[in-house]
């Protein structure tokens, strides 16, 4: 359980501002630009290249807000129940009007907060890639009117670390290591890459982040992880058994056993997104394979 040291209010409240990363971006905001609102017109333009990619589906998750709307709700329970306590002591016979009409109201609202808020929890922090590709549009003079905006708003236009704890990334899904080998180069984007639609292109005369978008097919780059996962597996059983077949001192014939089922144990785990027991059980075939021909190579 973790330990709370007691401060003093001023030191708490920068250090807890600096830690959420709203003290910088404060101080960089006018009071103009804070409070500053966009047209439709803008706000469309921002919505169509967010369409480009769900992985910028990025969002506030204003956890204090939620937090203050929580203990809002909560303090109006406390209040209703109290009532309603009172109400039982004085033993009164006809029902209090509009209290219990108020109670259910207030524990629909509730428990709609509570469910929302573990709700979104649950959603995934975005990727540190995802935050620079937005800051290199707002560098560009066409991408300004649509996405400097945005990134005010979440509070990452500075050249800072960004708070990923304070944003979600509402429709990214678990990525395996080979999306996330292709999102960090370039050059492997091109080779998955798709055209995309006409219809989810921005209007001629918006700004539009498509011309510096480079969006692959996630289905290509399952298929191309398969055939390699596939590939390394026949590989990497077949190495080993051609050096067995060689061998004729047992304890290298062991040394060989136990380096290769080591090193398939770490790959199986670093690279395969699946359960643990999916991850054992393929490793201990692969264990069983070495063995039977060790075992038939001895024998013979």
């Amino acid at each position: 359980m973790a330990q709370f040291t007691p401060k003093s209010s001023p030191n708490i409240s920068v250090e807890a501002a600096m830690e959420e990363g709203t003290l910088e971006n404060l101080n960089n905001q006018s009071p103009s630009n804070s409070l500053e609102t966009h047209s439709v017109r803008t706000l469309e333009g921002i919505a169509r290249n967010l369409e480009l990619d769900a992985d910028y589906w990025v969002f506030r998750r204003f956890g204090r807000l939620h937090l203050l709307n929580l203990l809002y709700l909560q303090q109006d329970l406390v209040i209703l129940e109290q009532k309603l306590y009172n109400h039982i002591l004085k033993d009164e016979t006809e029902d209090p009007d509009n209290l219990l009409p108020e109670i259910q109201r207030a524990l629909s609202k509730y428990d709609a907060a509570l469910a929302a808020q573990a709700q979104f929890n649950l959603y995934r922090k975005p990727e540190s890639r995802t935050i620079r590709q937005m800051r290199e549009w707002a560098s560009t003079q066409k991408m300004k009117q649509n996405i400097r905006p945005l990134l005010r708003w979440l509070n990452i236009s500075g050249q800072g670390s960004p708070n990923l704890r304070d944003l979600a990334s509402i429709a990214t899904n678990d990525k395996t290591w080979g999306h996330r080998f292709v999102d960090s180069h370039s050059h492997l984007q091109n080779m998955f890459a798709e055209e995309i639609p006409e219809s989810r292109l921005p209007p001629k005369l918006l700004p539009s982040a498509a011309a510096m978008t480079t969006i692959y097919s996630e289905d290509k780059v399952r298929r191309a992880e398969a055939v390699f996962l596939h590939l390394s597996f026949c590989t990497f059983l077949m190495l080993p058994v051609v050096l067995l077949s060689y061998l004729e001192s047992k304890t290298w014939k062991l040394v060989v056993l136990a380096i290769t089922l080591f090193t398939a144990s770490v790959l199986c785990v670093g690279s395969l997104n699946t359960p643990n027991k999916s991850s054992l059980a393929l490793v201990a075939g692969y264990a069983a394979i070495l063995v039977v021909f060790l075992s038939g190579n001895v024998g013979s």
